[in-house]
């Protein structure tokens, strides 16, 4: 496949961060040099989020990997497996399916846009978190320059003193604390390696699919604005930040001004 190294969406951050206010120096050069592997793996590539990330990746001529279950459907995806993208087979669940998946792709970036809330490791421990230990440490081992993830806005709060209206869900305590262990875990590791990078993706409230993507979602460096973000925006933000040196180190918020907040 033709691969695009120019990496248009370096252009889209730049507007991003202007019209979120964001206190964020500008964009580095359009793509990291320092990359040794190519293309993007997308974990969860086969689901309402991580489609769209694929589509959009594919329209702009990326080389684009999708780690998907046995199992999983490709309806949702634009083009012929094999021929537009390629795919990796691996059960998060399983530490060595992981590391041997992404050892066989090789990518530069991996995006996490997994969602399988509530789902258990086999030995008890929760799923993102320890599954985010699994990616970042093959990532490290097998030459990955950025991993990106997607998080709710808020997991953090959840560590400490819940807020009122979930501390009668512990079905969603846990999922936000797993959340942000496995947020903790990518910047842990990320600030301790030479070569890996991370950037976090926060948001809140993803309209129900199908879901017309507005345009108008923005990434902020202030983790409490709320808002609304589609995921086809939510997206396309953070597809800007593939191999972007001004997204390394960063967590923003994806956020959509002309969607309303979630209802309280």
């Amino acid at each position: 496949m033709t691969q695009n190294r120019s990496r248009p969406w370096a252009v889209a951050i730049a507007t991003a961060f202007a019209l979120a206010g964001c206190a964020a120096s500008p964009p580095g050069p359009a793509g990291d040099p320092n990359a040794r592997n190519t293309g993007v793996l997308v974990i969860g590539g086969t689901g309402q989020l991580g489609a769209y990330h694929v589509n959009q990746l594919i329209a702009a001529g990326e080389r684009v990997i999708v780690l998907a279950r046995p199992s999983s459907s490709f309806e949702r995806l634009t083009g012929a497996r094999g021929e537009t993208y390629e795919v990796v087979i691996a059960d998060l669940r399983n530490p060595d399916e992981v590391t041997s998946a992404i050892a066989e792709a090789k990518p530069a970036v991996i995006i996490d846009a997994s969602n399988l809330p509530g789902i258990r490791m086999e030995n008890g421990e929760s799923f993102y978190w320890a599954t985010m230990r699994n990616i970042v440490a093959a990532a490290e081992a097998h030459g990955v320059t950025q991993v990106i993830r997607h998080s709710p806005r808020s997991a953090r709060e959840m560590l400490t003193e819940p807020p009122a209206a979930f501390r009668d869900d512990p079905r969603v305590i846990n999922y936000m604390r797993d959340s942000a262990r496995a947020e903790i875990a990518l910047e842990t590791a990320a600030r301790n390696s030479p070569t890996l990078n991370s950037t976090i993706v926060l948001n809140r409230n993803l309209p129900p699919e199908p879901a017309t993507a507005t345009g108008n979602g923005t990434l902020s460096d202030d983790l409490n604005v709320d808002g609304g973000i589609t995921r086809s925006d939510l997206a396309r933000l953070a597809n800007t930040c593939v191999l972007n040196p001004a997204c390394y180190g960063r967590t923003f918020n994806a956020v959509d001004p002309t969607l309303p907040p979630p209802a309280r």
